[in-house]
């Protein structure tokens, strides 16, 4: 099912849904391109002469930064693929002819269409309803390919640098794949712009989103090193243990919980937590991905977010982090503590009855956590013998006197949470300048209602 575009036709096999015809072939990447490509001008009709009508005022604009994703994944990823079809439109103003053969349809195209794709701000007859992002992704992905090739050509002239050498080798073999990816895609004859609309609207509202903690599940079943895999392994050992201050408190993706013993935290919570602190954001942690760990222990220029467990993925020193997140939140358990019972434990009916109990707590505690670590001036060197709960103590104790059962202060929301990691920093490390400090100062606004 191939566009043989010297001929200028495209060879598909008809499907009928509920008294609707279109087509579905499969095309290469490279052969897409010979007939369309992402463009923000929205064709709204012809005039006599059967040329396009652009809307002036309406651009069918894009997310840059999903685009780039996409284009991350393509570069970075041999195993890329996309499974879900592309969408397109065919006006019967460019249909040369149309032909039925058994099960295949031939749709002869006018020369113009091809013609026009070649020209920079070309017209684009062959429109895409749904995929632009795709179609956009894989075309950065080229040109970014393409670009680095060139680059590192010029470089290697008259040099034998094996690393060098070896990423021109595996550009190059990315590029080619790229080129040659197969799509599959559905094509409709000559819809009205508000049909097309309505294909586009169905298509991306009955889309169920995926849950992160299936995700993260999916990334541990992963055989390559990742900081995803790593994150999800140390969660399933914390909730694990007996002695861990989390044992049994987090929500593992396909557990079975009642309704009245579910976990407060989230596996994806959990593990989102700790890759923030391995990689720079979102989108540099899908690119660590592919990473080997040692390669990690270069940030970007200009970096200045504070990731305390980076090195200790970079140098194979998981277990540190596991140590961290035990001892710290361990010494949490006996920091609040009343009468020998820990605010931090549930009672029977497992019901958050304070903020220890909630996502927003932990989150508080954890950017307490990243302070002292910060504070110690310990981020890159930190051994096993400082992860014990003796080295957290002596910041800990400075918050005993925090009344941790006060809901009205520490609600079960995002003010609630800033407000008790504001006391517990204050605590912690009080102002030298209350009129100077921004964390009284922010504080003292949240006690007003500001």
């Amino acid at each position: 099912m191939e566009v043989i575009e010297n001929l200028g036709f495209i060879n598909a096999m008809p499907v009928r849904q509920n008294k609707q015809d279109f087509l579905i072939g499969v095309y290469s990447i490279e052969n897409i391109f010979k007939f369309t490509k992402y463009t923000e001008r929205l064709i709204v009709g012809y005039d006599e002469q059967e040329e396009p009508i652009y809307n002036q005022q309406i651009q069918r604009n894009i997310e840059n930064s999903r685009v780039q994703k996409i284009a991350d994944f393509l570069v970075n990823d041999p195993d890329a693929t996309f499974p879900t079809n592309i969408v397109l439109h065919i006006p019967k103003e460019v249909i040369e002819e149309y032909s039925v053969d058994e099960d295949r349809v031939k749709v002869v195209l006018d020369k113009k269409v091809f013609k026009e794709i070649e020209k920079d701000g070309g017209d684009v007859y062959i429109s895409i309803i749904d995929g632009q992002h795709r179609v956009r992704g894989i075309e950065v992905a080229i040109s970014r390919l393409k670009n680095d090739i060139d680059t590192l050509i010029k470089t290697l002239r008259g040099s034998e640098n094996k690393n060098l050498n070896d990423r021109l080798i595996y550009f190059q073999e990315r590029l080619n794949d790229l080129l040659k990816i197969e799509l599959v895609v559905t094509f409709f004859i000559d819809k009205t712009l508000e049909y097309q609309a309505m294909i586009f609207s169905t298509i991306n509202r009955t889309q169920k989103r995926v849950s992160q903690s299936l995700v993260y599940s999916l990334f541990g079943l992963d055989t390559d090193d990742t900081p995803q895999k790593t994150a999800l392994e140390i969660v399933l050992s914390l909730n694990g243990h007996s002695s861990s201050p989390f044992y049994k408190r987090i929500k593992l993706y396909g557990g079975s919980y009642s309704k009245n013993n579910t976990p407060p935290l989230s596996q994806a919570t959990m593990v989102k937590s700790i890759v923030s602190l391995i990689s720079e954001n979102l989108r540099e942690s899908e690119n660590d991905r592919y990473k080997k760990r040692k390669d990690l222990l270069n940030r970007s220029p200009g970096s200045t977010k504070v990731l305390p467990f980076r090195n200790y993925y970079s140098n194979d020193k998981d277990s540190v982090i596991s140590d961290i997140l035990f001892f710290f939140f361990h010494e949490v358990r006996n920091t609040f503590s009343k009468k020998g019972i820990s605010c931090w434990d549930f009672d029977k009916n497992n019901i958050p009855t304070n903020i220890l109990h909630t996502t927003v707590g932990y989150q508080a505690l954890l950017n307490i956590l990243i302070e002292i670590l910060k504070k110690e001036g310990v981020l890159s060197n930190l051994g096993y013998e400082k992860s014990k709960e003796i080295f957290y103590e002596k910041y800990l104790k400075e918050i005993r006197s925090l009344d941790i059962t006060d809901t009205n202060k520490y609600s079960f929301n995002q003010r609630g949470k800033k407000y008790f990691e504001l006391e517990m920093s204050l605590a912690i490390w009080p102002p030298i300048s209350k009129k100077d400090d921004k964390r009284y100062l922010e504080l003292e606004k949240l006690k007003n209602g500001l």
